[in-house]
């Protein structure tokens, strides 16, 4: 009875010991994996409101563009030639954005509305919004938001100025917001909570997952706090990912501007809504805690690699095991803002690599990818060398070290010169080589342009005969 007694006494205080050891780990391990869920989560969020964003900002330019060529139709008419007003016209029944087709007037007070609607007496276009907004440009834009006395929907007029006309004059749209309502509806779902379009400059609501909020100004007293704090963001003009704070808790806002107008998309993820799989997890580990704690260990451990292992994944090309594009990017800017001012950005190209797939087939030309890119890590090996491939045979390398002008020469024609010799072992007479160009990395370049830099050196170096690289505007 006294040994089992001590056994257990033994064992309670070893259970105890092991508690001590493993509730640390625990805590942190939790920790860990709070913040990967959280860092997925954004950008599973930033990816979703991409989408909708690019959605948006296609089908804005597609409108813009559409009565840009209006307006160039009627400018080579000319105002002066009655044929004018059935050229615009024929815009009405049109594009289901502005179904209402195009209107015009001009200082004298006359009017056209290609729908046949007559003003009143007293109505003057030069006193319009449409109407001063477009007299600020050439080109077609949207104006502010404002509700359509007839319809009683939220609308954007876009105009802009006819050059040639005898008087001053104004040709405009009126354009509805149906299919960004679309986009909104259809991203709102378990993970994005609200969903909103706003203008920049009045931050007025042009759709909402908040049918209330549409046609309002973000900064009403009124609104809840999280359009309030949105408000504070835009009028900072933050983009990217904030941190909001909303009266039921802390939200991640991601604000996009759309490309070719004055509006941002504002998608937020409640960050409680988030963790709820978190939640569990730490309620089924505690209850297990007690009962087998090196268990838990073993499966929080197995939980984070998981998570680490999906993280890789999305980085990585799956044929030849180096970072695909979205890694490469990620790499780079964090290697940009880690050494400013160092490093050769290189893009390269496997010359008639497509003889290889027509001859032998696609198998044999993923072969030969996958020996060029062993080739690609084994030379730029270094810890600060990122190597990736970007797409079909094009590959690309950030060397993020100081390099002088001749070392980068010696460096890629070493490079070409080993490929060349390979490849010619591996398929004599097929001719495989590789064309590459390059670009020196200035302190405070954007990766766009960096980017943009050696894609054109590349071309460069194609075109003059392939099996070669050029450095930007210099020939090495």
């Amino acid at each position: 009875m006294g040994k089992r007694a001590k056994t257990s006494a033994v064992g309670l205080r070893l259970m105890c010991s092991v508690m001590l050891i493993v509730l640390p780990v625990f805590i942190l391990l939790l920790m860990l994996v709070r913040g990967e869920i959280l860092e997925l989560s954004k950008e599973k969020l930033a990816l979703q409101s991409q989408n909708g964003a690019k959605a948006v900002g296609v089908w804005a330019e597609q409108i813009l563009g559409e009565l840009n060529i209006y307006k160039d139709m009627i400018e080579q008419v000319g105002m002066d030639d009655p044929k004018v007003f059935e050229l615009m016209g024929t815009s009405y029944p049109g594009h289901e954005a502005y179904p209402y087709g195009l209107y015009w007037g001009d200082l004298e007070k006359n009017y056209f509305d290609s729908s046949g609607w007559v003003p009143d007496a007293d109505y003057v276009p030069a006193q319009r919004n449409w109407y001063l907004e477009g007299l600020t440009r050439d080109h077609f834009a949207f104006g502010e938001p404002y509700v359509d006395v007839m319809t009683g929907e939220v609308c954007v007029s876009a105009s802009a100025r006819v050059n040639n006309g005898p008087v001053e004059s104004v040709v405009a749209a009126d354009v509805y917001l149906d299919y960004a309502s679309k986009v909104v509806s259809d991203i709102v779902g378990d993970d994005i909570s609200y969903a909103l379009f706003v203008t920049g400059q009045s931050r007025i609501v042009l759709a909402d997952s908040e049918a209330s909020m549409v046609g309002q100004p973000l900064q009403s007293e009124d609104n809840a706090l999280r359009y309030r704090n949105i408000d504070r963001l835009l009028a900072q003009g933050l983009t990217g990912q904030q941190e909001v704070e909303g009266q039921d808790g802390t939200y991640i806002a991601n604000i996009i501007h759309i490309e070719a107008t004055d509006w941002y998309f504002v998608t937020c993820m409640n960050q409680r809504t988030a963790l709820q799989g978190l939640g569990r997890v730490q309620l089924l580990m505690a209850a297990m805690s007690a009962a087998a704690c090196l268990l838990l260990v073993l499966v929080t451990f197995r939980s984070a690699k998981q998570i680490a292992l999906i993280t890789v994944r999305a980085k990585t090309d799956h044929l030849t095991g180096l970072l695909n594009r979205s890694g490469f990017r990620q790499e780079i800017r964090a290697a940009i803002k880690d050494h400013p001012g160092q490093g050769v950005m290189i893009i390269m190209d496997l010359d008639n690599f497509k003889q290889i797939n027509d001859k032998y087939g696609h198998p044999e030309g993923d072969v030969a990818l996958q020996s060029f890119a062993r080739q690609l890590d084994e030379y730029f090996n270094r810890s600060s060398d990122i190597t990736a491939r970007i797409g079909g045979d094009e590959f690309a390398v950030f060397v993020a070290r100081p390099l002088t002008a001749a070392e980068a020469d010696g460096m890629l024609a070493k490079f070409l010169g080993r490929v060349r010799d390979a490849m010619e072992a591996e398929y004599p007479g097929e001719g495989l080589s590789v064309s590459a160009g390059a670009t020196f990395a200035p302190e405070g370049v954007e990766l766009e342009e960096l980017y943009r830099q050696a894609d054109a050196a590349l071309y460069r170096a194609k075109g003059n005969g392939k099996n070669c690289f050029r450095f930007n505007n210099e020939t090495f």
